[in-house]
């Protein structure tokens, strides 16, 4: 409303805080969810893996990440059971990341273009069937966060339908809600 030789001059504005997740991730294995898999490659790759927290990938091929056991051959799923019923509103699926030997935290601009799933859909089970609560196609991002309108249940379903080189590679899966 003031300013000097009148003009108004800034050079910048910063705006602090904390941004936090809402709720928790309820998928996760130290809170009783189980992890299981249309198939894995072998025991180097666990489904187990999923829902450990580790979403790097760091050890992918001793037991640091998913890998289906059909290559070339889709659809492939994961699925997570939690520990009874919660309500969630976003899911985040963490891909395999090009540098998977020295691999880093995934941001949510990470992108991959060797490894990663490239089409999925997000699904929520309503006690008789499969609901879908998002699809991703054309997927290069190592992080995936699919947001949707509160859901209650007990399970999610990751159904793969598209991948790079042959394999379906996840290092994790968080269902975050109440």
């Amino acid at each position: 409303t003031g300013a000097l030789a009148g003009f108004s001059r800034l050079t910048e504005i910063e705006a602090w805080g904390v941004a936090t997740p809402s709720g928790s991730n309820v998928a996760l294995a130290s809170v009783s969810g189980v992890a299981t898999a249309s198939s894995s490659f072998g025991a180097g790759f666990p489904v187990t893996a999923l829902n450990d927290n580790e979403r790097s990938g760091t050890g992918f091929g001793n037991g640091g990440g998913w890998n289906d056991g059909t290559p070339g051959a889709f659809p492939d799923w994961v699925q997570i059971d939690f520990n009874g019923a919660s309500t969630i509103d976003r899911v985040v699926v963490y891909t395999l990341q090009d540098n998977y030997i020295s691999p880093q935290e995934p941001a949510d601009g990470m992108t991959f273009s060797l490894y990663g799933v490239t089409s999925f859909t997000v699904e929520g089970w309503n006690g008789a069937s499969w609901v879908t609560l998002g699809t991703v196609a054309g997927n290069t991002l190592v992080k995936r966060t699919l947001s949707f309108a509160a859901f209650t249940t007990d399970r999610i379903r990751v159904n793969i339908s598209g991948a790079l080189a042959s394999f379906s590679r996840l290092t994790e899966v968080e269902a975050w809600g109440q």
